[in-house]
């Protein structure tokens, strides 16, 4: 569970694809059905925008993102990637994963709690890495 000031922000090739491995569950998704229809539930609610619109420094599908973990004062990095290319040993999430979710749309500078059980994590974002092209 994560606490955004911003609605989800995605770019509208991004959406189309997650949204359609969703409905398929391809590949198969490592949670179950009712995480699956909240993840589509806040997807379908995210706000979508075209390349021309999109912020350049807002994460998306195949950026690189480096949070800092406030309270331990570590950085960690993720690139997020479809959930077909995700490898986590190569320090890929894929981006319908819980957490791969809540980084898409970020910028750098915004902050977001992440909560699990009865902890809670607060992350801020150091760096947001795109390619050039979209």
């Amino acid at each position: 569970m994560t606490t955004h000031k911003t609605p989800l922000l995605l770019l509208k090739k991004d959406y189309e694809l997650l949204i359609d491995h969703l409905k398929k569950s391809d590949p198969p998704l490592m949670y179950d059905k009712q995480v699956q229809q909240q993840q589509l539930e806040k997807i379908k609610t995210a706000s979508v925008l075209p390349v021309d619109d999109f912020p350049n420094g807002a994460s998306r599908l195949y950026s690189t993102v480096i949070i800092r973990d406030t309270v331990n004062r570590i950085n960690l990095e993720y690139k997020l990637m479809p959930p077909d290319e995700a490898d986590e040993q190569a320090g890929g999430i894929s981006a319908l994963s819980l957490f791969g979710l809540a980084l898409m749309g970020l910028q750098q500078g915004e902050s977001f709690t992440w909560q699990l059980s009865c902890r809670r994590k607060y992350y801020a974002v150091v760096e947001v890495r795109n390619s050039a092209f979209i």
